[in-house]
């Protein structure tokens, strides 16, 4: 089970290292969203250690923090949003809210499986959040380059 778990972690990181590495760099200007996603990155990666050594206390804090944070994240704007005619920005904002139910969907499940003490469970849906949130950042990311 701990090989299980140290290579769901390490496949994860994997996945999020790229979206760390740049992700401020990307953006450009500091919002509430963005602010919002770097402590939920953060509660992520604190996730991933508590679960690295079965801490089910500090993985289920981690967790309600992240979603409150996904609860807060659907009441803002990315910035991507404003670049996009009129008619393109409801489109947009509907893809931005359902990422945020799955990501939801998924945290709900992370918690079923503290919940029965399932560690390997929850090592597959940290790499699917990894995954989700690595797809999302990159879909609703805005090109600073411009």
């Amino acid at each position: 089970m701990l090989k299980t778990i140290t290579t769901a972690l390490l496949t994860t990181s994997l996945w999020v290292l790229p979206m760390t590495g740049s992700a401020h760099s990307n953006h450009c200007q500091d919002t509430q969203l963005g602010e919002q996603m770097e402590s939920l990155k953060q509660q992520f990666k604190a996730y991933r250690q508590a679960l690295s050594t079965t801490d089910w206390s500090q993985m289920r804090l981690a967790r309600e923090e992240m979603l409150q944070l996904t609860h807060a994240a659907a009441d803002e704007q990315p910035l991507k949003l404003h670049d996009l005619p009129v008619e393109q920005r409801p489109e947009m904002m509907q893809e931005y809210r359902q990422g945020l139910d799955q990501l939801t969907e998924l945290l709900h499940q992370l918690a079923q499986a503290e919940q029965a003490q399932d560690a390997d469970a929850a090592s597959d849906l940290v790499g699917r959040i990894g995954q989700h949130s690595k797809q999302s950042h990159e879909a609703l990311r805005k090109d600073c380059d411009d």
